[in-house]
């Protein structure tokens, strides 16, 4: 159990990819909170079957685009388990449109949910781990960074978004190093999570032949990344990306 008695807080966890690696921490011993903004439900579920195997688990409404949503899942951990060991940025939404179409609507809702989330909830609770001398941060990023032609999908607006992020991570790293603190991303290909229904069969079908091992990611596999980079085996490794994305990346 590579993470036992540590505490992680997981953004965007009531499903998809989050999910997983909320029931995979704690697995592997951590106590988790899983964070929502609307779907209490599912959140609630995601808890339920933790707590099935035994583990802790709790779950946490905030918003990641309000600081005082942010401020607010910090306090909530802190009164459940008395600390935070491990932070994982995931919280996220997509816009398929292209670039000419793209609305200040849409730039407002991506960048404040996934470019201002990573901003709110790092701040929030990086001084915590500063106190502690000892932290992990993980940040979901994507590999609409490296691919510009995405299976014909357009992804501009939030390309701009997840750049932030990956860029933001590199100084933040170099800052927190000498806290203890890592800070490092997991960067996902086409994963096969509820967003793929978001996205046009057309695609879908464009985007496989992408894609060297000839099929989607599963959100299991970005969650061992993210136990792996959480765990004291990567004690030594910061600011660095890792690309889970079925070779897509070598092209």
């Amino acid at each position: 159990m590579r993470l036992k008695d540590k505490v992680a807080v997981i953004t965007g966890s009531s499903r998809g990819i989050g999910k997983a690696i909320a029931i995979r921490f704690a697995t592997e011993g951590a106590k988790v909170v899983v964070n929502y903004t609307r779907s209490k439900d599912l959140a609630d579920d995601v808890v339920t079957q933790i707590q099935s195997e035994g583990a802790q688990a709790v779950a946490v409404q905030a918003d990641v685009a309000e600081r005082k949503d942010t401020d607010r899942l910090r306090n909530a951990t802190l009164r459940a388990f008395g600390q935070i060991d491990i932070l994982v940025s995931n919280a996220g939404v997509i816009v398929d449109r292209p670039y000419i179409d793209s609305t200040e609507e849409d730039w407002d809702w991506i960048i404040n949910t996934n470019l201002r989330g990573f901003f709110n909830v790092t701040q929030s609770i990086l001084p915590h781990m500063i106190e502690r001398a000892s932290g992990r941060v993980i940040a979901t990023g994507s590999i609409i960074n490296e691919i510009a032609d995405f299976g014909g999908n357009q992804y501009s607006v939030c390309t701009a978004s997840k750049g932030g992020i990956v860029n933001m991570m590199h100084p933040i790293a170099a800052e927190m190093a000498p806290h203890g603190i890592t800070v490092n991303s997991v960067s996902p290909g086409y994963i096969a999570t509820e967003m793929l229904g978001e996205i046009d069969q057309a695609g879908l079908e464009e985007a496989l032949k992408l894609v060297p091992m000839r099929r989607y990611g599963k959100p299991e596999e970005i969650a061992a990344a993210m136990v792996f980079l959480a765990s004291d085996d990567a004690a030594y490794i910061t600011g660095q990306t890792i690309r889970v994305n079925g070779g897509m990346s070598m092209s």
